[in-house]
């Protein structure tokens, strides 16, 4: 599972690698969040050569250089070469010591993973799937969008296929963390019911989590920490803070720290965050935050997820373009058999339970979510035996 954050990017430094629809919508949600972005790619898409004209970004008309990613807050390869997103990685995470960074569809070279974003104006939902099926993300996503009459932060940038300006709207900035093996700690003078709440989703995503007593803490310690989780600012003091780039939640003071932890609907890899953009929506994100939950938890879907996830890796190998993958993904969740019990129409399209809970169709959602598993690996198995001998 991956750690639901909402980062404060603004006027903070931000590097995107790459110039195409990839990096384009990373650059429109760092705009929306008011990060001050700079893009590196020979090539952009046109928005993002707009947005540069413009003076909204700053756009290195280039390949990458050693050094580029040095002094920045936040770090994304978004490039079709692999070579190009493992240097990036390489030189922000590993020499530079950036604690946030993405290389797009390559999990073990990302400490956080994007999010699908919707907002009503009032309230923003992201969604994450811990990376294991993007395309569930995306399906929960535009149901989002429709029932709720939210706008998702994708479809900015454009009005009648002409690019237009893109403002900060003050919106955090929603992202998963990965904190697999990494070093989280947590200081506290007691135990709350919110220190514990995150104490739990840390160790839930294999963090090594250090629960110390504020006293007891010195510079040092600060070091190789990647996040750092604290009742009260006044316990991570300005030069603990210059010892280290860890990222940094206080309780007590939100807009102190780098990010905040939303309200959450979990199951299992499906992680559903809700934030209000002030105190007056805190109510009906209450609400919202109950129908969901009744809605969404241990109602199949994150079964459904981890079964995706088994066959990610085996997916990736078969497919070389994140295209033809993605393209393979929608093709595998889509489809439904003829027979279908208690309907004389089968539908075209799975509905993964979203517009009709109640559904019955044979379909691959409802295989997993029923527990025949042997039935969905056969046929996944079919359609990619099928997609490779076509390939």
């Amino acid at each position: 599972m991956f750690y639901p954050a909402y980062i404060n990017l603004q006027d903070r430094k931000c590097l995107v690698v790459g110039g195409g629809a990839v990096a384009e919508r990373k650059v429109v949600a760092m705009l929306l969040s008011g990060g001050d972005v700079t893009v590196i790619s020979p090539d952009a898409t046109k928005l993002l050569t707009f947005l540069a004209h413009i003076g909204t970004i700053r756009w290195h008309k280039r390949q990458l250089k050693s050094g580029d990613t040095d002094g920045y807050f936040l770090v994304c390869a978004a490039t079709d070469f692999t070579d190009i997103n493992s240097a990036v990685f390489t030189e922000a995470y590993e020499k530079n010591k950036i604690r946030l960074v993405n290389v797009v569809d390559v999990i073990p070279q990302c400490t956080f993973a994007a999010a699908s974003v919707v907002t009503d104006g009032d309230l923003m939902l992201s969604i994450s799937t811990s990376g294991k099926s993007p395309a569930t993300s995306r399906r929960i996503r535009e149901h989002f969008e429709g029932v709720l009459n939210a706008t998702s932060l994708y479809t900015l940038g454009y009005e009648d296929g002409e690019p237009v300006p893109i403002e900060n709207q003050g919106l955090p900035y929603p992202v998963y963390l990965l904190l697999e093996n990494r070093t989280c700690i947590v200081l506290c003078e007691e135990k709350t019911p919110e220190i514990e709440r995150r104490i739990s989703l840390l160790h839930q995503c294999g963090a090594f989590v250090l629960c110390p007593a504020p006293d007891e803490m010195k510079p040092h310690h600060f070091e190789d920490a990647f996040l750092v989780i604290a009742d009260k600012s006044s316990a991570v003091s300005a030069s603990y803070e210059s010892e280290g780039t860890f990222i940094r939640e206080y309780l007590d003071q939100s807009d102190a720290g780098t990010h905040f932890t939303p309200e959450l609907i979990i199951d299992d890899n499906l992680i559903i965050s809700i934030s209000a953009r002030n105190s007056a929506s805190i109510d009906k994100v209450k609400r919202l935050h109950k129908k969901l939950a009744n809605r969404f938890e241990n109602s199949g879907y994150g079964a459904f997820i981890e079964f995706l996830g088994t066959r990610r890796s085996e997916i990736l190998k078969t497919f070389p373009t994140p295209k033809k993958r993605a393209d393979f993904f929608e093709t595998l969740i889509d489809s439904v058999e003829d027979s279908v019990l208690g309907l004389q129409t089968p539908p075209t399209t799975c509905c993964l339970g979203l517009t009709n809970p109640e559904c019955a169709a044979e379909c691959l959602f409802n295989w997993v979510r029923h527990g025949n598993l042997e039935r969905a690996n056969a046929f996944t198995t079919k359609l990619l035996d099928k997609a490779d001998g076509g390939c």
